[in-house]
């Protein structure tokens, strides 16, 4: 026997499903709208949720992100049942992290068979074992507004971020400009002492300075960037061969580490691959700070979020350039 969470609009569909269900001897929690179908999922941690689309103050849709957007959940299969049929809300629902897709001219055993279905791939993805459920949470509708209103900032700043990188490819003509872009498109979401693309097949470092930054700091900088690049298997290259380029993006190198308000070492360093078509690693992301733990969780999921597109559009501007 599973437990399910449902929730639709109608009393109708709520008792056919329901009966459909219990008759399988599942135990069904039913839900009037999106806002009470979080609220059941978090407090009664099911196997499965069937949801529908169109429901009063949350949509279907939201709900699944909500629920697929949280570790806590996020595992739980989420069935859609919904009179909409068209592609375009097939394919939304597979954005929002739905696992199967019914529609309301459904047959009994339809239902009853798709719930088995994403109960025994829920099973098989944890290797047969038993699914760990966090403690129940009981969360107002405010808190779930709250919830709501999160998803849907946090998913505008990753469109933008995800555009901004994008809209590189149509406003920068050639290599070099195009990394200046991103360089810039970096500063202003994430921040950084230095920051480099770095390709192997040129030998080239293009290097954004943010702040002002000591000699010591950059020539460390440049030796990681390298090791860096051999370590992800790009190209093996020797820093001094290295054919670098350095652009002031609000800062300056500077002699005197007395002219710095921080330390003049470099303190925090990362680095990630840029892969171009067919996977190959043409180069790297590389930034530093002066500064212990200088990118946190916001920073690095932002470079998550850059990493594809930024690999492509590099790709292709390197590309273009050797023609």
């Amino acid at each position: 026997m599973a437990r399910i969470v449902i929730a639709d609009d109608s009393p109708t569909l709520r008792r056919i499903v329901t009966s459909v269900l219990t008759k399988e001897g599942h135990e069904v929690v039913a839900a009037e709208d999106g806002i009470g179908a979080v609220q059941a999922v978090l407090l009664h941690q099911p196997d499965a949720v069937v949801l529908d689309v169109q429901m009063p103050r949350v949509s279907g849709f939201i709900a699944a992100r909500l629920l697929k957007d949280d570790w806590q959940t996020a595992d739980i299969p989420v069935i859609m049942l919904t009179s909409l049929d068209a592609a375009s809300d097939r394919y939304w629902a597979g954005q929002a992290g739905v696992d199967r897709y019914l529609t309301k001219d459904f047959e009994a055993p339809e239902l009853a068979g798709t719930i088995d279905e994403v109960l025994m791939a829920a099973k098989a993805s944890r290797g047969g074992r038993p699914r760990l459920t966090p403690d129940p949470l009981e969360l107002s509708e405010e808190d779930v507004l709250s919830r709501v209103c999160d998803l849907l900032d946090r998913k505008l700043f990753e469109s933008s971020v995800a555009q901004s990188v994008m809209a590189i490819a149509a406003t920068a003509s050639g290599l070099e400009a195009s990394v200046a872009a991103l360089l810039g498109v970096l500063q202003r979401f994430v921040g950084y002492d230095l920051a480099a693309v770095m390709l192997g097949a040129e030998s080239a470092a293009y290097v954004a300075v943010g702040r002002a930054t000591g000699h010591a700091h950059y020539d460390e900088f440049l030796t990681a960037a390298v090791e860096g690049l051999s370590s992800y298997g790009g190209s093996s290259l020797d820093a001094s061969a290295v054919d670098v380029r350095v652009a002031q993006a609000g800062g300056t190198l500077v002699d005197d580490p007395d002219d710095l308000t921080g330390s003049p070492d470099m303190a925090t360093f990362l680095s990630m691959p840029l892969r171009g078509h067919g996977g190959v690693v043409v180069g790297v992301l590389a930034l530093s700070s002066a500064v212990k733990q200088a990118f946190g969780e916001t920073a690095l999921s932002t470079l998550k979020l850059i990493e594809g597109p930024a690999a492509i559009v590099i790709d292709n501007a390197r590309l273009a350039s050797s023609r």
